[in-house]
């Protein structure tokens, strides 16, 4: 075999890899490997590397069938997609890791801002109510309103923090979470994210795995949930204070008598 059939098999190799994506890592190791011996078997008989895979069919069809045959098998029930309840808890947890930090980091520094000696006359605003009081600021002058005080420059490094900050809700959630199926909730829970088709179900990761591990082999998980709950119950409300904070000013003054 050439150098570039064995290019073209690998890159063969790695689309199917992305079809499996959500199914046990073990279990895609597995299933890679033995549709490589079984393309470099038949490239060694046929001597045409192109031609096999062209017979072996669209690598994400066959990716596809794989995880098709998984979850719906010929013989046997077909596995179910998991409860409400542990969905709701990887989600939950998620909501957490992905978007705490958004609405924690910046009160914490505002909390350390005061407690450090701050009087508490100009404390260090959240950055993102410092944000929306400019863009409120601009806004209302360019509706007419007149003589309203100007808000106090953002500071760089602020601007530095909310650009990580978004960076990571964004990465945490589209690629994480959602393409690699690896987020901090659904391990936690045992779950695990597959392409079935065009849809996207949620299967407990037992149920799908080839070697599943014991029963209450994972249950140390659970132990995330402790401090997820009131973190959570915390994030809810910072987001319900920081939402009426930043759409507040953007409500017109009202006219006094």
């Amino acid at each position: 075999m050439t150098q570039a059939e064995h290019a073209d098999v690998s890159s063969y190799l790695a689309a199917v890899r992305r079809g499996l994506r959500g199914l046990p890592p073990s279990d895609v190791d597995d299933t890679v490997e033995e549709i490589r011996t079984h393309l470099y078997e038949e490239v060694a008989e046929r001597g045409d590397a192109a031609a096999v895979l062209r017979d072996f069919g669209d690598p994400a069809e066959v990716a596809s069938e794989i995880v098709e045959r998984r979850v719906r098998p010929e013989e046997g029930p077909c596995v179910p997609q998991a409860s409400l309840g542990r969905r709701y808890s990887a989600w939950a947890t998620d909501v957490v890791v992905g978007l705490g930090p958004m609405l924690l980091v910046p009160t914490a520094l505002t909390f350390s801002a005061l407690a450090g000696g701050a009087d508490g006359s100009n404390p260090a605003m959240p950055v993102w109510i410092q944000i929306s009081e400019h863009v409120a600021h601009r806004w209302l002058t360019a509706l007419g309103y007149e003589g309203l005080p100007a808000p106090g420059p953002v500071a760089i490094w602020q601007w530095m923090l909310a650009a990580c900050l978004l960076a990571w809700a964004i990465f945490y959630w589209m690629v994480l979470r959602r393409s690699r199926s690896a987020s901090v909730g659904m391990w936690m829970t045992g779950l695990r994210g597959i392409r079935l088709n065009d849809d996207r179900i949620v299967v407990r990761e037992r149920d799908i795995a080839q070697d599943p591990a014991p029963l209450g082999a994972h249950r140390n998980r659970w132990w995330i949930l402790v401090p997820a709950i009131p973190t959570g119950c915390l994030c809810i409300l910072l987001l319900i204070y920081y939402l009426w904070m930043c759409i507040g000013p953007f409500l017109p003054p009202r006219i006094l008598g």
